[in-house]
């Protein structure tokens, strides 16, 4: 009992709690301590890391959060009358939409196939989670969203939003992730992009660039938000917005990671 006093969150604890009905937002906050810290030292350990970040999302990451979306929001209120059709680009994982409850449960490991039965002690397959359209919206994030639609741009006409995913495209997956999207409140959109077939082999960042190219061909991108860098890396110097946003997601990384020099979008 002491050694959670001082957090450590048992792993036997922690797979106790898997298989309770706690609510997405709240899958294994609720056997943490109330005294459980985030301790920077750990040694490379997995289990201990499996421990921290538990204790990081249900102690700091919200917070976090609401800091960046804090910065976002002055910075679009900001700039939405100063263009034509002035638009908010977002990724969707882990920027508007949480998939805490599968990587709680997969103990954050990545499986990519298989059923996803967050009752049984095998893991959640991703392509059968993302199907269900069962991820949480991460409050900060719809509360940004909401602030958005109400704002104007330069002609009076609401700033658009856009979302850009590395979901593959799929009609079902299409479906689903719409779906979720707007079971979680996110309800109006331009458009939401999902990766094609045909970009396969090449980084997230080069599709998610081009998409974002294409937006630009009728909006002025004012912001672009996301949990990875390469939701915001752009094609040379050009990051296909006026300013981006960098969420914090100490879950998973998907490459490439921050360019040498930086990203010019962050720096404005």
């Amino acid at each position: 009992m002491h050694a959670l006093r001082t957090l450590t969150i048992s792993a036997a604890l922690v797979c106790a709690t898997l298989a309770s009905a706690l609510a997405a937002d709240e899958s294994g906050c609720r056997a943490l301590p109330a005294d459980a810290t985030l301790d920077r030292s750990v040694p490379t350990n997995i289990g201990r890391i499996q421990q921290q970040l538990v204790v990081y999302r249900c102690k700091q990451y919200m917070a976090e959060l609401t800091n960046v979306l804090a910065d976002a929001r002055a910075w679009t209120e900001r700039l939405a009358q100063q263009f034509d059709k002035s638009a908010v680009v977002f990724d969707i994982d882990e920027t508007v939409l949480s998939n805490w409850e599968a990587m709680y449960h997969n103990r954050f490991s990545y499986a990519a196939g298989g059923p996803c039965d967050l009752a049984a002690p095998r893991p959640c397959g991703r392509i059968a989670w993302e199907l269900s359209a069962r991820a949480a919206a991460l409050a900060p994030s719809l509360e940004f969203y909401r602030f958005v639609k109400t704002l104007k741009d330069k002609s009076g006409n609401p700033v658009e939003v856009f979302f850009i995913t590395g979901r593959r495209e799929d009609p079902a997956m299409q479906a689903a992730t719409e779906l979720n999207l707007r079971q979680e409140g996110y309800d109006t959109w331009r458009r939401v992009y999902l990766r094609p077939d045909s970009t396969r082999g090449d980084d997230v960042s080069t599709y998610k660039g081009f998409v974002r190219k294409g937006i630009e061909k009728a909006h002025k991108i004012i912001a672009n938000l996301g949990d990875q860098y390469s939701d915001l890396i752009g094609e040379r110097s050009d990051d296909h917005a006026e300013k981006c946003f960098k969420l914090p997601n100490p879950f998973y990384f998907i490459k490439p990671g921050l360019p040498e020099g930086g990203l010019k979008c962050l720096q404005r």
